[in-house]
């Protein structure tokens, strides 16, 4: 009989041939774990998407910057995990990338980190994914957290920028001071000469017989010259003591710590923020007795000026809402081995959902253009890295924030 095709039934699977099998499927399974623990490794954001910016794929470091585990992100998108602003412009980034085939290469992002409930600074890069008939199907990307190191070239620009600008205005300071001083003596000098020529005048009317009739000139310019002329004087006094302030406050830092009068540093520094304040704050100051403190003045000016600059900037949401003019107290005293400085304002205080945020670099609740986010960061750095001091703040909504700086009067031993 003729044995058909059909009827040929398939050889059961030989032990060896099915050994051979598991060993394969052990071997990729092991491959692949050695490639996902590779990949968890690796200290970057990995992640791919498909074309509606689903993630298929990720590594630990992703998952945990959204607060759940890999798996668990598998079929989410950006709107599961960011602001809706956010994932807005990542979801537009990304299809835009797939339309085009034009990879984002070290872009700079911002982007929420749950786990620690502030923004971060990400350099990214994304590339399209093809298949094998060269069309787009999704997205692959790559990140670093730059945060940290955005922070420090931000610090190490401020500082240079306070330093040249610290030279500038030292610079321009000392051209002023000497036509000040020419001002001040001629107008000493013309206030004095204008007495003597009046007096002159009455010698000789005295002397004049019938006496004459008052000259109402003469008694125009007896009456407003001397006013006139004080009114200069004072407006020359109060430009000199701009110059020195704007000179103490501007003084370009030196590499080591110098002795300081923390109180001439804050009068200083009221003086040059004045125009930050002056609409719509009073200030109050209480300085006690200061010994002088080691530290580094110019630094030290810098975070007065941040702290009292964001003190205007609270009061004058508040005088926006209001209309009431608002108050600005600094305090200074001595605190055993330490000067205490105290910045208080009366503007509305800090929302408590942001205050755990407010010394992160980059975090600003200023509108675009106005704030960076950096002024507490430098502020906190400068004292507590910089100073072996601290700062700390306290606030109450719809009353106000305290701000209060510690320094040691003498820093520790090699600092």
């Amino acid at each position: 009989m003729n044995t058909q095709p059909e009827d040929i039934l398939e050889e059961p699977e030989s032990a060896t041939t099915g050994i051979e099998r598991r060993n394969l499927a052990d071997a990729l399974a092991h491959e692949r774990n050695v490639l996902r623990t590779m990949i968890d490794l690796i200290p970057a954001f990995i992640y791919a998407k498909d074309a509606q910016s689903r993630f298929t794929a990720c590594n630990k470091l992703v998952a945990n910057r959204m607060g759940v585990n890999p798996d668990e992100l598998i079929g989410k998108t950006d709107f599961d995990f960011f602001p809706l602003e956010m994932a807005e412009k990542f979801f537009a980034d990304e299809q835009a990338l797939i339309r085009s085939g034009e990879a984002l290469m070290d872009l700079e992002e911002i982007a929420y980190d749950k786990t620690s409930g502030m923004n971060r600074v990400i350099l990214t890069s994304k590339v399209p994914l093809r298949d094998a008939a060269g069309n787009h199907t999704g997205t692959v990307g790559t990140g670093y957290d730059i945060t940290e190191r955005k922070a420090a070239e931000e610090r190490m620009a401020s500082s240079e920028r306070h330093e040249s600008i610290g030279r500038l205005a030292a610079g321009v300071a000392h051209e002023i001071n000497t036509p000040i001083q020419y001002l001040s003596d001629s107008v000493k000098f013309i206030s004095e000469g204008v007495q003597e020529l009046l007096a002159h005048v009455d010698t000789l009317h005295a002397k004049q017989t019938p006496a004459p009739a008052a000259d109402e000139d003469i008694e125009y310019l007896r009456e407003e010259l001397p006013p006139a002329l004080k009114r200069v004087s004072e407006g020359l006094a109060r430009i000199a003591e701009i110059v020195r302030s704007l000179k103490d406050f501007s003084h370009a830092d030196q590499n080591h710590m110098t002795a300081v009068d923390l109180n001439r540093a804050i009068n200083s520094t009221l003086i040059v923020t004045r125009s930050e304040y002056a609409a719509v704050a009073d200030i109050e100051v209480d300085l006690a007795p200061l010994p002088e403190v080691m530290c580094h003045g110019g630094q030290i000016n810098q975070v007065l000026l941040n702290l009292i600059v964001n003190s205007a900037d609270a009061i004058t949401d508040v005088v926006g809402r209001t209309g009431c003019r608002g108050t600005i107290a600094v305090r200074s005293r001595l605190d055993g081995d330490s000067v205490v400085i105290e910045i208080q304002d009366t503007g509305g205080g800090i929302p408590e959902a942001i205050r755990a945020q407010i010394y992160d670099p980059f975090f600003t609740t200023k509108e675009v253009g106005k704030g960076t986010g950096q002024g507490l960061a430098i502020a906190r750095n400068v004292i507590v890295k910089g100073h072996h001091g601290a700062l700390d703040f306290t606030t109450e909504s719809g009353v106000g924030t305290t701000f209060t700086i510690r320094l040691p009067v003498r820093p520790p031993r090699g600092t």
